[in-house]
């Protein structure tokens, strides 16, 4: 038999067919009426301005319109807390060199990308699967509204956080 007239479910390939479908096929679009979700990389952006809350909130709600199981998008907001609180950490622990903030503001930063590359990792399965099942173009929603209200909000709340800590704004 040669290699094009395998059947399904003969060989290597029929066998690692049969492996992988479920967690393909799981998921149908033609029932689904949920959001579009939004691009993944385009949530770096709010976490770089906005902070760990901004990413964590634009990542649960995205997590959620992925189908993220419940496990998932509650360790999504662990990791905008403990991001946070790494930010505020890291913006006191290097402090500010007299007028200068810019090393506290660089740590905090620094400590919500990080924080954002967990919630990534978390949302990467699901959105893969999102991705396959696309028909059109993009199947992706514009993060330009959504991800400019999570940011003013949570940029306040990480600053305000650090003036409370550091006594500086950073």
């Amino acid at each position: 038999m040669s290699p094009t007239q395998r059947t399904e479910g003969s060989g290597a390939t029929g066998q690692l067919d049969e492996l992988l479908r479920p967690s393909v096929e799981e998921r149908s679009r033609d029932d689904d009426d949920r959001p579009r979700p939004w691009r993944l990389g385009s949530q770096v952006y709010v976490a770089f301005f906005g902070g760990a809350p901004a990413a964590a909130a634009i990542a649960f709600v995205n997590a959620r319109r992925l189908g993220v199981p419940s496990r998932g998008r509650w360790a999504i907001l662990a990791l905008g807390v403990l991001g946070l609180a790494a930010s505020v950490a890291v913006a006191a622990a290097i402090g500010t060199d007299g007028d200068s903030t810019s090393g506290a503001r660089v740590g905090a930063r620094v400590a919500a990308l990080a924080a954002w590359g967990g919630m990534y990792l978390l949302q990467r399965t699901a959105d893969r699967v999102w991705s396959y099942h696309a028909r059109d173009g993009d199947p992706y929603a514009s993060l330009w509204g959504p991800g400019l209200l999570a940011v003013v909000p949570g940029a306040i709340v990480q600053a305000a956080l650090i003036l409370a800590v550091t006594g500086e704004v950073a």
